[in-house]
């Protein structure tokens, strides 16, 4: 933990898992979170998958996680979900995290975004990576991050990707206008 963690109870770490979406590379540890009792907010599309599929109770056993080891005694125990259908809001009354449900998207249904309205940063994960060159198969998904932005009048200074380094917005729409102009 950071130092500046210091004063932050144990139970705070995790209470909120924004689930961008239901790819293999973007729900490692939602098990173990939701196990812990955390709460994951997901787009409503993404509840059958996570319930069936990611919370199956085979045991792990090459690489046991903490399900596996501690099954819960029965299903209604209980597991943390906000699903959401357009829209969903986190605050702690100190600040706010809005959650936007980003389409149309051929990349996969049920995608989430993240936004601090205070600080100007949008967080999102496929729409837009930054560890390398945009291609011009991303312009569909770059494009609808665009429009979601747009449409619900968000003041994005910082797009900052799963996958990759934060980026100002402006950098993030000149390489949108450079692919558009190439397709």
């Amino acid at each position: 933990r950071k130092s500046n963690d210091r004063n932050r109870s144990e139970n705070e770490i995790g209470r909120w898992i924004i689930s961008s979406h239901a790819h293999f590379d973007h729900i490692g540890g939602l098990r173990t979170y939701l196990h812990i009792g955390s709460t994951v907010v997901t787009h409503m599309i993404n509840l059958h998958f996570l319930n069936t599929d990611v919370l199956a109770y085979e045991p792990r056993t090459v690489e046991p996680d903490i399900v596996s080891m501690w099954p819960p005694t029965e299903l209604a125990e209980g597991y943390n979900y906000e699903a959401v259908q357009e829209n969903y809001v986190i605050t702690d009354n100190s600040r706010i995290l809005r959650v936007y449900y980003v389409q149309p998207l051929r990349h996969v249904s049920g995608m989430l975004m993240a936004y601090l309205p205070e600080e100007g940063i949008a967080f999102q994960a496929d729409l837009f990576d930054t560890h390398e060159p945009p291609r011009p198969a991303q312009l569909p998904a770059m494009r609808s991050f665009y429009n979601q932005v747009e449409r619900m009048g968000l003041e994005v200074s910082t797009v900052a990707p799963v996958h990759g380094e934060p980026v100002p917005w402006s950098e993030f729409v000149a390489a949108l206008n450079s692919l558009e102009r190439r397709d």
